[in-house]
């Protein structure tokens, strides 16, 4: 946890679809998953949901919300959840005496830059079967061909800009084909 030890974070508990905050909402610091999974995403004007990221047990989210008056997005809970809200005010006085936290805050944010950059590559590919496949190989653990994941097909399916029922299709077709093997929790590429 580094640097953050030094602030008293506010516990919040969510239940499964629970909003921890909505798009025009004051901010009032970022957030660390301790247990569940919590989804951040935009509505746009027709109802369609963007997801934007997905943070696990010990991941940070809304650092953003720092350095702004209002959030931006949605953050919804996938799962019961438990999160700490590092306040806004703590946080930034925090960022500006403390240069391991200026760098450890830096490089969590240069991962989830590259981690978009790649997901937006996926997602400019047109063909389900060919995007589902990029994904896959960018996911691969070091053995190069195990997925492994902790949360839903459908959280997968939203992050790479498919449909559920487009991207369990290609899963089938993909499995038949030889292509890949799955079983709960990962998919193996053949």
């Amino acid at each position: 946890m580094g640097p953050l030890s030094e602030i008293v974070p506010i516990i919040r508990h969510l239940a499964a679809g629970e909003t921890l905050f909505a798009a025009g909402d004051e901010t009032r610091g970022f957030f660390m998953v301790r247990t569940g999974r919590v989804r951040l995403v935009r509505f746009g004007g027709d109802g369609r949901e963007t997801a934007l990221f997905t943070a696990g047990p010990e991941e940070r989210f809304a650092e953003a919300s720092l350095f702004a008056e209002r959030y931006h997005c949605d953050a919804i809970a996938l799962s019961e959840a438990v999160v700490a809200c590092f306040p806004k005010a703590a946080s930034l006085a925090l960022l500006g005496d403390d240069a391991t936290a200026r760098l450890d805050l830096t490089a969590d944010l240069a991962r989830q830059v590259m981690t978009l950059r790649a997901r937006l590559t996926v997602r400019d590919i047109r063909s389900a079967r060919e995007r589902v496949i990029a994904f896959l190989v960018a996911e691969a653990s070091e053995d190069g061909r195990t997925i492994a994941f902790d949360g839903s097909l459908r959280d997968i399916a939203v992050a790479i800009g498919l449909t559920p029922e487009a991207f369990y299709r290609t899963l089938a077709r993909l499995e038949a084909q030889g292509t890949i093997s799955r079983k709960t929790g990962h998919i193996v590429l053949t």
